[in-house]
């Protein structure tokens, strides 16, 4: 038997993996915070350019996501030259493409320093790249300390390169690579500290041409997940400018702020669900229950708390923003919820191997957003339909691919889809 082959996530490991994302999340968040109270004359770059790189780190995730479920341990290492060759082509194919395409969309995104901004998102697609090849292995070799190393040590790294641009001007050029530098170099510090044992113990389940094709299918629902929580604001701009940039500014804001206590920790625990929910097939329907009664409980907390305190604190701490309603931030949160049940849902989908049900979770959710923002109907108002509509759809969808699947018998020798 391969080692560790029916080891299930431990207690200890879910800690680990928690108390990384834990400070990760506030390392983010504080970054967050201060950017438009220490450099608001960034402000509107820098929330482009992070949109932008965290779109790109968010699509690039499901790289992850189809590597987590495919990764394991096994004394041999017999998946190595198939888990190298697919990182080094990713990584150079995602970099080019993401510097084809913002190269297209640059000027309009960003007026200045136009080429230096793409350049530090291209950067950020190929340290991301070999980020999202060594997390996924290290999940299925479940060595807990480095999945939580590797994503502390990029946060931590990102503090320090973001506080260095700001101490030398704060300049949006300067805050565009302090961001997209700490990917590459998280990747060369965990390699270093793990990859003897990725070489002497990582097994995958699958040839490179099927890791190759089922990593499509969890790219393309990736990134219909950065276009519902990275990428939103790049939408809103795109297709809601008519809310004016007062009131866009303000909803960015408050979207980012409230957004990051659900979804970031739920992003950063993708792989720890799908490790879960594939090593306990039967018991998929009760654990999504349990994960989802957690995150509703913290939206009812965490929408009251937005409602109440919210528009006193956009007063106080950012007095160049339109206040919004306690109504508009409780609906903000709510969203961010709806959000977080489709980041569980997703990948009880996904370790069933339903690549094509997670697929069309996630992009009948950005769909759905996306053609909302369409409507000929009031900016502000069709802004909050989108944010509340698309996951909505979404985890329906996700919804009926796990009540599907568990109403099939365990002989049934049908396959999924």
């Amino acid at each position: 038997m391969a080692d560790g082959a029916t080891e299930s996530p431990s207690p200890g490991g879910l800690r680990h993996i928690l108390i990384a994302t834990v400070i990760a999340g506030a390392i983010g968040y504080l970054i967050q915070f201060a950017i438009p109270i220490l450099a608001p004359d960034s402000y509107l770059s820098f929330a482009t350019t992070w949109s932008a790189i965290y779109l790109v780190v968010t699509c690039l995730s499901g790289l992850q996501q189809e590597l987590t479920r495919a990764s394991r341990s096994e004394a041999t290492g017999s998946g190595f030259r198939t888990w190298i060759s697919f990182t080094l082509i990713t990584s150079l194919a995602a970099t080019t493409i993401v510097f084809v395409i913002f190269s297209l969309s640059g000027s309009t995104l960003f007026p200045a320093d136009a080429g230096l901004l793409m350049s530090a998102i291209a950067m950020a697609a190929f340290g991301y790249s070999l980020v999202a090849a060594l997390s996924g292995a290290v999940y299925g070799l479940k060595d807990w300390n480095a999945v939580a190393g590797l994503t502390i040590g990029d946060s931590v790294i990102r503090s320090l390169t973001i506080a260095v641009a700001l101490v030398a001007g704060g300049s949006a050029v300067l805050l565009g690579w302090a961001v997209a530098v700490p990917f590459l170099l998280a990747a060369v510090g965990v390699w270093i500290w793990v990859g003897r044992r990725i070489k002497l113990r990582l097994s995958v389940d699958v040839g490179l041409r099927r890791l190759f094709r089922n990593s499509v299918a969890t790219v393309i629902a990736s990134l219909s997940t950065g276009a519902l929580i990275s990428g939103l604001p790049l939408l809103l701009k795109a297709f809601a400018s008519d809310a004016g940039p007062e009131l866009l500014a303000s909803l960015i804001l408050a979207l980012t702020l409230t957004r990051a206590p659900l979804v970031v920790p739920l992003l950063a625990l993708q792989g720890y669900l799908v490790v879960s929910f594939r090593d306990h097939p039967n018991h998929v329907s009760s654990r999504v229950l349990r994960w989802v009664a957690l995150v509703i409980g913290g939206v009812i907390i965490l929408a009251g708390i937005a409602a109440w305190f919210g528009p006193t604190l956009m007063r106080w701490l950012f007095a160049g923003f339109v206040v919004l309603s306690p109504l508009d931030l409780a609906l903000i949160v709510v969203s961010a919820g709806l959000t977080g049940v489709m980041c569980i849902t997703g990948p009880a989908v996904l370790a069933a191997n339903r690549h094509k049900w997670y697929t069309a979770g996630w992009a009948s959710s950005a769909a759905i957003s996306i053609a909302m923002l369409l409507l000929p109907i009031d900016a502000h108002l069709r802004i909050m339909v989108a944010l509340l509509a698309g996951p909505i759809v979404g985890s329906m969808v996700h919804v009926l691919a796990i009540r599907f699947r568990s109403n099939v018998p365990a002989t049934d020798s049908r396959p999924t889809i």
